[in-house]
């Protein structure tokens, strides 16, 4: 039970965190690739039209020491305790468990993963998710049994931000 508190407490942080780093109001978000970067915090996200779910949303929290990965409009609602988000890119696999709740920007299902991550963890992250982004797409996502083709055009400066800024390099 503690973890289960636990777990809840550190989601409570890490959405306050994303949507305290992620426009106020949906008319904020814009369409395509966007990064959005703090000391020790970056954010990036896709949208595939201006105000609209933002089908892909990364969180670096450095300070927090998270990650988080995020979906909005690719899946509904569900009753499942554990719900798979699945990306693949040019042969590459990548998936996390997570769940689902509702985005408060859009009011849409969204899934939700958020995990503790140390140097070592983050290299892994980084090894293993970071390609899938640096592919020539499109990346799919799948949350559930839906997918979504999202496309690589545009990723390339925002990604160059948030790497900068979860990994330490420009």
């Amino acid at each position: 039970m503690a973890n289960g508190i636990r777990l809840a407490g550190l989601a409570a942080v890490a959405l306050a965190s994303v949507a305290a780093a992620v426009p106020a109001v949906a008319q904020d978000i814009p369409a395509g690739w966007s990064v959005d970067v703090k000391p020790k915090r970056a954010i990036l996200s896709y949208a595939p039209e201006a105000n609209g779910p933002r089908q892909l949303i990364v969180a670096c929290l450095r300070d927090s020491e998270e990650i988080g990965i995020y979906s909005t409009g690719i899946a509904g609602p569900s009753s499942k305790p554990v719900t798979v988000l699945g990306l693949t890119n040019a042969g590459r696999k990548y998936s996390v468990r997570g769940d689902m709740g509702m985005d408060n920007l859009t009011n849409q299902p969204a899934f939700r993963y958020e995990t503790n991550i140390d140097s070592r963890a983050l290299g892994i992250f980084r090894a293993e998710f970071m390609p899938m982004l640096n592919g020539k797409g499109p990346l799919t996502v799948t949350v559930g049994d839906k997918s979504q083709q999202v496309p690589l055009t545009g990723v390339a400066e925002p990604l160059k931000k948030f790497s900068a800024a979860c990994f330490g390099k420009s």
